[in-house]
């Protein structure tokens, strides 16, 4: 081997370990430093130091600030700038706002406003219902609740004069005229009690659709209406079953009475077609009309 090939060679081995050499020491040193955490761009805002229902209105000591990090939270946040706080003392939560959550202006409004108009969502309206304890699970229906609304009726007082002219008789119904609505208030209260108590009031009002508000008003003047209590955890997700074939969308008085079916002979009501047992003396006959 010439002596310039061999001078070369070891140049070349020489240079390769020393290269190999400092990106040992390179690495090794990469991994001791400890990586700086990247901390995001951060913003104060307005937050709720503890839990308010709607309808309370607000004060100083619901209020605070934090540090949140910049993005979809604090979108509509508004910052801690200055005296930010006081301007919202005394405002009213259209729902309950919790603890940790940044306030939103959607989420508030001003207490000039009528307060049962504020918390109402767009589009909807607010109407009320008579009701008793029984008629309103006892009294723990309370503000926020979902419900829905049965009316129970005696429908043959209301068509006397077709008995016996070969109309139809209709009697005893029940049927839900409405489903999954939001209980506003209890009489005047609109928020449940932080003691959780019943509350043993004369009327709820309820948040409806307009069309909703006219049935609410027309069924009131059939009969009774009832409020059912619907599970919390189904309030958004549970939808109405739809009705079985053959049968029908609301409850007749023979299907809760099996004395009122062996009246009528097992006959529906409001057929046209339908007949009454009559017992004279032991001697049981049916009349059709």
């Amino acid at each position: 081997m010439k002596p310039v090939v061999a001078i070369v060679a070891v140049v070349a081995v020489v240079a390769a370990l020393i290269t190999a050499f400092l990106a040992q020491q390179w690495v090794a040193n990469q991994t001791a430093r400890p990586v700086a955490a990247i901390r995001p761009p951060h913003q104060e805002v307005l937050v709720m130091a503890r839990d308010v229902p709607a309808g309370t209105a607000l004060t100083g000591d619901d209020l605070r600030s934090a540090d949140w990090p910049m993005g979809a939270a604090t979108r509509f946040a508004i910052p801690a700038e200055g005296n930010a706080k006081d301007k919202y003392v005394g405002m009213i939560p259209r729902r309950p706002l919790f603890e940790g959550e940044p306030l939103i202006e959607s989420a508030i409004v001003r207490p000039e406003a009528g307060l049962l108009a504020a918390i109402l969502e767009s589009g909807m309206r607010a109407a009320s219902v008579a009701i008793t304890n029984a008629s309103a699970v006892s009294g723990f229906i309370a503000p926020g609740d979902h419900v829905d609304v049965i009316l129970a009726a005696d429908f043959q007082r209301a068509d006397q004069d077709a008995v016996g002219k070969g109309g139809p008789i209709v009697r005893y119904a029940a049927e839900t005229v409405l489903t999954d609505v939001v209980v506003l208030a209890i009489d005047q209260q609109i928020s449940r009690g932080k003691e959780a108590a019943t509350l043993q009031g004369k009327t709820a009002t309820v948040a409806v659709s307009p069309k909703q508000a006219e049935v609410l008003a027309t069924a009131s003047m059939l009969g009774q209406l009832s409020l059912v209590l619907r599970p919390q955890e189904t309030n958004t997700t549970e939808t109405q079953p739809a009705a079985a074939p053959g049968t029908k969308p609301y409850t007749p008085d023979i299907e809760a009475s099996q004395a009122m079916r062996a009246l009528t002979g097992g006959a529906p009501a409001g057929n046209g077609g339908s007949g009454i047992r009559i017992n004279r003396a032991g001697v049981v006959s049916t009349r059709s009309f």
